[in-house]
């Protein structure tokens, strides 16, 4: 619950700077996984940690896909801000 107050309020915050948008959203995935991660060692269930494992690596492909993204367009534009 309190990661969700944290990304509602820094896309609140800073609704112009993608940058921390992107980190926001990728902060909220990672509490929801381990959360899955923790239930599923909780329950002794070995096919929801498996899929919350799996969900980790490809929000790590995500993430480094967004920020090539991001850096290629600092470099084209000269600024990430107000990309929308």
């Amino acid at each position: 619950m309190m990661a969700m107050l944290t990304t509602l309020l820094t896309f609140y915050v800073s609704q112009n700077n993608m940058m921390t948008l992107l980190m926001a959203m990728e902060m909220l995935l990672l509490t929801v996984t381990v959360k899955m991660m923790y239930m599923g060692g909780q329950y002794d269930d070995m096919q929801s940690t498996m899929y919350a494992m799996f969900m980790m690596m490809l929000a790590g492909a995500e993430s480094a896909i967004g920020l090539s993204t991001l850096v290629s367009y600092y470099r084209l534009r000269g600024k990430v801000s107000n990309i929308l």
